[in-house]
């Protein structure tokens, strides 16, 4: 994981995108029961997110709700259950999002993220059903080796998600 970290994290930076080191910090509730790996991610920075500052991965300080970022670290949850029209929707909202922690918000183009599902696979949601998602990679090591070479040929999800559109 390391070496997929620090490849990943040099092509984003290499990108424009903005780096800052993360602090010492203890774990917040909401990683409380997360994979290692996420935990490990997390506490890496204190700051990652693109130069329009539009997308970001979550880091232990959004996660604590200690972020000047105007996005929580749940905000898609809060939006759905805004949106619920009846305590079944609010009932499959909780349950859903008690299985998908975020790791990445975009609001580029339309609300969407990257979240990590209970089994480890990283999915993909986006507005305006932020629960119909899709798998993007196996694991958070392979979204990282993703990111740091990206996909042949063409540009993919996460390509269009974390660097823009390609050329038009």
């Amino acid at each position: 994981m390391v070496n997929a970290f620090t490849a990943a994290v040099a092509r984003l930076r290499s990108a424009g995108w903005t780096v800052e080191p993360a602090g010492p910090r203890p774990i917040p509730e909401p990683l409380s029961h997360a994979p290692a790996a996420q935990v490990t991610w997390a506490s890496s920075f204190s700051r990652l997110s693109s130069p329009d500052d539009a997308t970001w991965f979550l880091s232990l300080e959004d996660y604590a709700g200690s972020s000047t970022d105007a996005f929580v670290w749940n905000a898609f949850e809060l939006l759905s259950r805004e949106a619920a029209a009846s305590d079944e929707e609010q009932s499959g909202i909780a349950e859903f999002w008690s299985r998908h922690r975020p790791i990445l918000l975009s609001v580029r183009d339309r609300y969407s993220y990257l979240a990590i599902r209970d089994d480890g696979v990283i999915v993909h949601g986006e507005e305006p059903e932020f629960d119909q998602t899709i798998k993007v990679a196996g694991d958070l090591d392979t979204l990282l080796r993703t990111v740091a070479a990206p996909p042949e040929p063409g540009v993919g999800l996460i390509e269009t998600l974390l660097f823009g559109p390609g050329p038009a």
